[in-house]
């Protein structure tokens, strides 16, 4: 739970693109029957995401997956935290699915931060209610970076919620995944508060890189 696959994006020579790789989180649980399952958001000009929109059911694809390490770690600690933005919550559900269904949530916390920009960016947002309902243990926070005046909810970036609120670093592990400008401020912060990436209890998948990162 928490990998991803590798989409074959075919060559188009009327237009001179060629044969490309992309990546997307999984959205299925390894235990899923049926296919396999992805989340893309429709981008104007986006090549990825407007050939996906594009096709139809039964269309052949390529893809190349599983792939990737960013899944739950062993031995898990008692205090987990999964910080995400925008789709970075993908690969997040599956770790949560895997917890819950292996009975691991019990006897821990087990916090997920959503930041995203609006209310309209919000998806499946019911199913994390339901196993927070369920599982005493379990807490979902959204946090808004631009809401409008009808959002009662948290406002504000993750880090700045994070800064507000600092994490339990005690028996603790962190996940992050999301954009990499948001991965690379919290890890910092979290450096700051004592609990370091070096400590083996912070993990991060990073969608994209930050500018910082692009230019070292």
């Amino acid at each position: 739970a928490g990998q991803y696959l590798n989409l074959v994006l075919p060559e188009d020579k009327e237009s001179g693109l060629r044969r490309e790789l992309r990546s997307y989180s999984l959205f299925s649980h390894p235990k899923d029957d049926g296919p396999l399952r992805i989340i893309a958001k429709l981008i104007s000009g986006g090549r990825s995401s407007e050939w996906l929109h594009q096709l139809s059911e039964g269309d052949p694809i390529s893809v190349v997956a599983p792939l990737g390490s960013f899944h739950l770690k062993r031995p898990l600690h008692t205090h987990l935290y999964f910080v995400v933005t925008g789709t970075g919550v993908v690969p997040i559900r599956a770790m949560l699915r895997e917890l819950i269904e292996t009975g691991a949530i019990q006897n821990r916390s087990v916090t997920l931060l959503w930041g995203l920009r609006t209310e309209d960016d919000l998806f499946g947002r019911e199913e994390y209610r339901d196993w927070a309902s369920q599982h005493t243990g379990f807490e979902q926070i959204v946090t808004l970076s631009g809401a409008d005046e009808t959002w009662s909810g948290t406002r504000g970036r993750v880090t700045d919620y994070l800064k507000a609120q600092p994490i339990n670093i005690d028996d603790s592990q962190v996940y992050l995944c999301g954009n990499g400008a948001m991965v690379d401020e919290v890890i910092e912060l979290l450096d700051s508060q004592g609990l370091p990436r070096r400590s083996g209890r912070v993990f991060c998948e990073k969608f994209f890189d930050s500018p910082r990162t692009q230019q070292t």
